[in-house]
């Protein structure tokens, strides 16, 4: 059962972790011979470690890809312990190898003195814990503050040694824990939900589609209201600057709405009958780049009001801007989806980290630059 998941995950040649370690050991050498040296305190680089493993892990068990693969198994006779380990341990290295051994690429190279071991480590204990916090269902909150306990100690004033041996108590409980858990769990289908929302009208709406596709994914709202939170500061970061160059910079910062932006990547059955209908190209990207307008909109109107608490001075023109920039994003965004859109992939989080997610928020930025350099001489 690892091998079924771990060809799926890795590929048949465990190509999908040959890529990953050869970009962490370029980063490595290059951050290394570029001698740059940042001090960062031992519970940040923990810290940092373990809250970026956990929400990886986390999202990874969240994802409708991991779900099917659970699934064809499920109709084979299968040890629910074996099922278990076989799952989580091929997400777990997974996840460990194309996610966390780039930030610990990262942090070690930078750092006067860090440890590869603990960092891995404290990794392996976060993935650990978000498994048992999901195995738990609605109960799992107190596993999650019981597994950042150690990080807590550690804080206050205990030691490295302290530190790993809490770590390692935990995993061996954790695991004991994982060894009792249904494997079902892991594989759960909100199919009630479905059906009350797959209830149509009388007539076709794509916007529809997309409402009801937000119920049954809130997870991608999260995304949104972050992008809302990021606006209410992104004036006291871009206030030093000149008006006509800080808001139009804001504004392209704020295009960067990644899990709206993959609807089609991350749904290949939807993207195949979206392709296969005549003229279903227009029907649908015309509605996509009007639902991406609203939400690009909505964060730049709430960039508008901080910026008038904070700094005031806001006028029609910055907020024909806004509109043209929030309508340009979703456009560009809505192309790339439809001619470029994302395949290969393993995971949700790798649609979600996916480095097409900067194309649009770069080309806005070149477009924040020439509005400035346009609007220069008139100032």
């Amino acid at each position: 059962m690892y091998c079924a998941f771990a060809k799926k995950l890795f590929g048949v040649k465990k190509e999908g972790l040959v890529r990953p370690l050869l970009v962490c050991a370029v980063v490595f050498y290059g951050l290394c011979t570029a001698e740059i040296r940042v001090k960062i305190h031992p519970f940040v680089f923990f810290l940092t470690i373990w809250t970026f493993t956990a929400g990886m892990m986390w999202q990874a068990l969240h994802a409708e890809s991991t779900e099917e693969k659970m699934q064809n198994l499920f109709m084979l006779p299968f040890g629910r312990t074996e099922m278990v380990f076989s799952y989580l341990g091929a997400l777990g290295i997974y996840i460990l190898v194309t996610r966390t051994f780039l930030l610990l690429s990262v942090l070690i190279a930078v750092m006067d003195s860090a440890s590869l071991l603990c960092g891995i480590l404290c990794a392996v204990h976060a993935e650990l814990t978000a498994a048992c916090v999901y195995a738990d269902g609605r109960h799992g909150i107190w596993k999650g503050l019981l597994g950042a306990a150690p990080l807590l100690v550690f804080y206050v004033g205990g030691h490295k040694g302290s530190l790993v041996l809490l770590w390692l108590a935990e995993i061996a409980a954790e695991l004991l824990i994982l060894r009792k858990a249904d494997a079902y769990v892991f594989c759960r289908r909100k199919s009630g939900g479905a059906k009350r929302l797959l209830r149509g009208g009388k007539r076709h709406s794509v916007w529809r589609y997309f409402l009801r596709y937000l119920w049954l994914h809130k997870n991608y709202l999260v995304n949104t209201a972050g992008m809302c939170a990021a606006a209410c500061f992104l004036p006291a970061v871009l206030g030093g600057m000149e008006a006509q160059l800080g808001m139009p910079l804001g504004f392209a910062v704020l295009s960067l709405n990644t899990p709206l932006c993959i609807l089609l990547s991350c749904d290949p059955s939807m993207e195949r009958a979206v392709r296969f209908l005549p003229g279903q190209g227009k029907a649908f990207c015309i509605p996509y780049a009007g639902f991406l307008f609203c939400f690009y909109m909505l964060a730049d109107a709430v960039f508008l009001c901080s910026w008038q608490i904070r700094l005031g001075g806001v006028t029609a023109g910055m907020i024909f801007t806004a509109a043209c920039f929030a309508l340009f994003s979703a456009i560009l965004s809505v192309v790339l989806e439809w001619y470029f859109p994302i395949r290969g992939w393993k995971t949700e989080s790798d649609l979600w980290h996916h480095p097409r997610k900067y194309v649009v928020p770069g080309i806005m930025a070149l477009a924040a630059a020439a509005v400035w350099g346009w609007l220069q001489p008139a100032f």
